[in-house]
């Protein structure tokens, strides 16, 4: 038995559909762009202020630094090394 037209959804309310979903997909997209824009730069910030504060402490204790970037690497090379 073959369905009637009354309970077949129509080709317009369809697309209608479709179209929605696809402008929901693409805010989403953008939604996420955003975001992941603004931890992109949040995460550059954070980059930037370490590196004046490593550079201020360089300036501050130069052989201070230097010995603690020397410890640093011998222990990086003992765990690399196993």
């Amino acid at each position: 038995m073959a369905p009637q037209d009354a309970e077949m959804p129509s080709h317009q309310a369809l697309g209608e559909d479709i179209e929605k979903i696809r402008r929901d997909v693409e805010n989403l997209t953008n939604s996420l762009k955003r975001a992941g824009s603004h931890q992109a730069e949040r995460v550059q910030d954070t980059a930037n202020d370490a590196l004046v504060a490593l550079e201020d402490a360089v300036r501050r204790e130069p052989v201070k630094t230097l010995g603690m970037a020397v410890g640093v690497g011998f222990l990086l090379g003992i765990l690399l090394r196993r």
